[in-house]
């Protein structure tokens, strides 16, 4: 020990004590190490080889080859490591305030066993360069759950910058009964508005589709299944095309089409129906119901056409299952009727059946009076072997208004009276036409 070295005890009381080794009070301390041999461990801040009341000081390092305990608080002025575990805190009124970056992975030490956050306790917000979610086929949870309970905010928003890859995609590869995708909305306001919404709002992206559906299996490519349940008086629609184009500028040529329907079918050995458009309309039996298979209104071009069929054949009704077929004009209560329970083709009113040629004029025509019209432009040729006209109890009479029009035999004019043909005995008159046969 050097001389500076003062000790409080008599020296003959330091000289036969074994656990107090010195007290040192000179403030120019000793230039010399304190090597202690006794091994007593220490259990608290009053028991140990070094018992100090007041606080230590060290200039340079310290090992401790035992475990440190600290009843106050822990500062370091630099770097913190440590190789082994860490347990921070013993009860969750403890906790732990970073005002320092994190710069390394976070990563659990059990593979799916640990959360952050729980049902009660939410973190704020979470910013994130990228996330991915792998949830284990032992899970039994959602792998992914959004509850947004803020009225005035989205609940999910995608804001992507991509160009030539899809912003969002999901597979579903090994889907058997259920959808890969389901929108449910079941609030119950009254207030218009669109469940999903696709909107392609860009006017320069020409060649942009809003909605495309590819199905490559499966025997229905698209289903709209929609129900109305209310009773009040409204117009419901199942589905609604709202197609407007800009007026075009010059004398560009545009062909506009509201729904383009093109069925392919694939050849078969068997037989194969091909139905591009099957409409199945069944009305109410209460009330006055009136179903409409198909209402077309076209108006406003220089020509209109309410429907124009190219190539193929056109059948209306199923044979041995007749409908009635009325075709109107722009007369009221004029038109042509099928009547499928008559099977007789109608003309109301006083509608002509018209046939045209070069002499034009020709036509079919029935009075109010029950008077059948037959008229001809030129020449009315009735060619025949045999030609009945009338019934055994009605006359058939050719009336001429001038004496030069009549009844012709072999183009001359018959001018006896019919008395007079009535009395010529045992003679035949050589004509194609029979009356009162």
């Amino acid at each position: 020990m050097s001389a500076n070295v003062a000790l409080s005890d008599t020296f003959d009381q330091w000289r036969v004590k074994n656990n107090e080794l010195i007290v040192m009070t000179q403030t120019d301390g000793s230039s010399n190490f304190i090597k202690l041999t006794n091994t007593t461990n220490s259990t608290s801040n009053t028991t140990g080889s070094i018992i100090s009341t007041g606080g230590l000081g060290i200039t340079k390092s310290a090992v401790i080859g035992g475990n440190l305990n600290v009843h106050g608080n822990i500062h370091a002025n630099g770097a913190i490591s440590a190789d082994g575990s860490i347990t921070l805190g013993d009860a969750d009124t403890d906790n732990i305030v970073l005002n320092a970056d994190i710069n390394s992975n976070i990563i659990p030490n059990t593979n799916g066993s640990f959360d952050i956050g729980n049902t009660s306790m939410y973190w704020s917000n979470g910013f994130f360069e990228s996330v991915k979610l792998t949830a284990s086929d032992s899970l039994g949870m959602t792998a992914l759950e959004i509850n947004a309970d803020d009225a005035d905010q989205a609940a999910f928003t995608i804001d992507g910058e991509q160009t030539t890859i899809a912003v969002m995609r999901i597979d579903a590869d090994v889907l058997t009964t259920n959808s890969v995708a389901v929108f449910s909305e079941n609030s119950g306001s009254t207030s218009a508005r669109a469940s999903v919404q696709i909107v392609q709002d860009n006017a320069a992206a020409i060649a942009a589709t809003a909605l495309k559906i590819q199905s490559d299996g499966g025997i229905t490519g698209m289903q709209l299944d929609k129900n109305y349940t209310d009773v009040s008086a409204a117009t419901v629609t199942g589905l609604h095309v709202d197609f407007d184009r800009t007026a075009a500028s010059g004398s560009a040529n545009f062909t506009d089409i509201g729904i383009d329907l093109d069925v392919n079918a694939g050849g078969s050995t068997g037989t194969t129906t091909t139905t591009g458009l099957d409409i199945d309309v069944v009305g109410g039996t209460d009330g006055t119901h009136t179903a409409v298979g198909l209402d077309v209104n076209v108006s406003g071009a220089d020509t209109n056409y309410a429907a124009k069929f190219v190539g193929g054949d056109i059948l209306v009704g199923v044979n041995g299952t007749g409908h009635d077929v009325t075709f109107y004009g722009d007369t009221a209560s004029q038109y042509m009727l099928w009547d499928q329970s008559a099977d007789e083709l109608v003309l109301t009113l006083d509608s002509k059946l018209s046939f045209w040629d070069a002499a034009g004029g020709e036509n079919i025509v029935s009075a109010s009076n029950g008077a059948l019209g037959i008229n001809a432009g030129t020449t009315l040729t009735l060619t025949a072997p045999t030609i009945t006209i009338a019934d055994g109890g009605v006359d058939f009479n050719i009336a001429s208004h001038d004496g030069t029009n009549g009844l012709k035999l072999g183009g001359t004019l018959v001018t006896a009276t019919a008395t007079e043909l009535n009395t010529i005995p045992g003679r035949a008159i050589a004509m194609s036409i029979v009356f009162g046969a």
